[in-house]
């Protein structure tokens, strides 16, 4: 019997402005095309990353479509990230895709926030198909830990969202066959806090990049590069790196330290010294290669932190904070450089950068470890074993 997958998912995965999110659900849909017959992608985003890339596998095919608010008066009791994600062709695509199919089809969800979607399409699919969520956050639990950084009414709104979440989570959890949580920290809440049978969760941990560039040499009387990327419009990522210029990156400029800043939002630390912003970069692999450590002061926010992974799939020393390495394997986390204050975080990357060589040396001998423990192959068994 034929196999189709269909993806629904919540952002493009091949988009131009890529984050920790796209590049988890495209290296997941890449996996599972290699496995299955067909692979069909639903995804959602802003008009200027409806982007097709040049060529994908035969058997994936990509939809794109606008986002759009929902203007279904009922609807407006969702969450704004459910609303916000609307698309009547897309809804209408689905269902007939949905409809049309005969053969065996797994339905896959990308995220909490298309439950407005799912919501739309549950109704119509078949008793025989497969249908799994991708927990890539508690999103009541997401927003509460950002009202927490945040003020003012962004502060209401993402407290609003909580509220608004919490009812849905318990209504829709349950409809899927399986769900696959990102973390072990997902995974436990899902089964202590929503009462969901264990059998029906899956433990799937994201795909790390697997690039290794290798350690940059720092000449001599050349500055010793840090780097730091993410999107910086977020309270939590700013709140973290404002710190971190604040705190830290004064105590290292006597080491002719400078640090390299790459992402939206990034033009508001111009003003600090010993700070290169870079704004968006077409090529984050070139970005990461050309620095020697990359930092991570992840102060809140849920659910595994791609960025953290990433960093150690090129192959970099990276230093990050206890909730960067939240949600990790035990295993993963003890090889980890983890810093909670300024003064650790000092006094790490001093040591690091004096020993840069046996550095080096261990982020490369994990490169090799993440990528063997947590490879595609891992994603493709356990989706296999569901499926068939």
């Amino acid at each position: 019997m034929i196999t189709h997958v269909i993806f629904c998912s919540l952002v493009n995965p091949y988009r131009k402005h890529s984050n920790g999110g796209s590049e988890d659900i495209r290296r997941r849909i890449e996996a599972t095309a290699s496995i299955v017959d067909d692979v069909t992608i639903y995804a959602i985003d802003y008009p200027q990353e409806l982007i097709t890339p040049e060529s994908l596998p035969a058997n994936v095919h990509l939809h794109l479509y606008a986002r759009g608010i929902d203007p279904r008066p009922w609807r407006w009791r969702y969450p704004l990230a459910c609303v916000r994600r609307y698309n009547r062709r897309m809804v209408i695509d689905i269902r007939r895709a949905i409809v049309a199919n005969t053969d065996q089809i797994v339905i896959f969800i990308e995220g909490m926030q298309l439950f407005s979607l799912w919501s739309d399409i549950k109704r119509i699919i078949p008793k025989n198909a497969k249908s799994i969520l991708r927990v890539h956050n508690i999103e009541s639990a997401y927003h509460y830990s950002v009202a927490l950084e945040s003020r003012g009414l962004l502060k209401l709104a993402h407290q609003m969202s909580v509220l608004q979440y919490r009812p849905l989570e318990n209504m829709f959890l349950s409809d899927f066959s399986y769900l696959y949580a990102i973390s072990e920290i997902e995974r436990d809440t899902l089964l202590l806090h929503y009462r969901l049978p264990a059998d029906r969760l899956r433990l799937a941990l994201p795909i790390p990049a697997d690039k290794p560039c290798g350690a940059r040499e720092s000449g001599k009387g050349t500055p010793f590069i840090l780097s730091y990327y993410g999107d910086l419009t977020l309270p939590n990522n700013y709140n973290g790196l404002h710190w971190f210029c604040d705190k830290v990156l004064p105590e290292l400029r006597r080491d002719s330290v400078q640090l390299h800043v790459a992402g939206k939002g990034s033009e508001q630390f111009s003003a600090y010294d010993g700070v290169r912003v870079c704004g968006f970069v077409d090529d984050i692999d070139a970005f990461v290669c050309k620095s020697q450590i990359v930092v991570a002061p992840i102060f809140s926010g849920a659910g595994v932190k791609i960025k953290v992974l990433d960093a150690i799939g090129y192959g970099k020393p990276m230093v990050t904070t206890p909730k960067g390495a939240e949600g990790f394997p035990v295993w993963l986390v003890n090889q980890m450089y983890i810093a909670s204050t300024a003064d650790e975080f000092v006094q790490l990357l001093t040591s690091m950068m004096r020993s840069y060589d046996d550095v080096v040396s261990k982020a490369e001998a994990l490169q090799k470890e993440v990528s063997a423990k947590m490879g595609p192959t891992h994603f493709q068994r356990q989706l296999l074993n569901d499926i068939q």
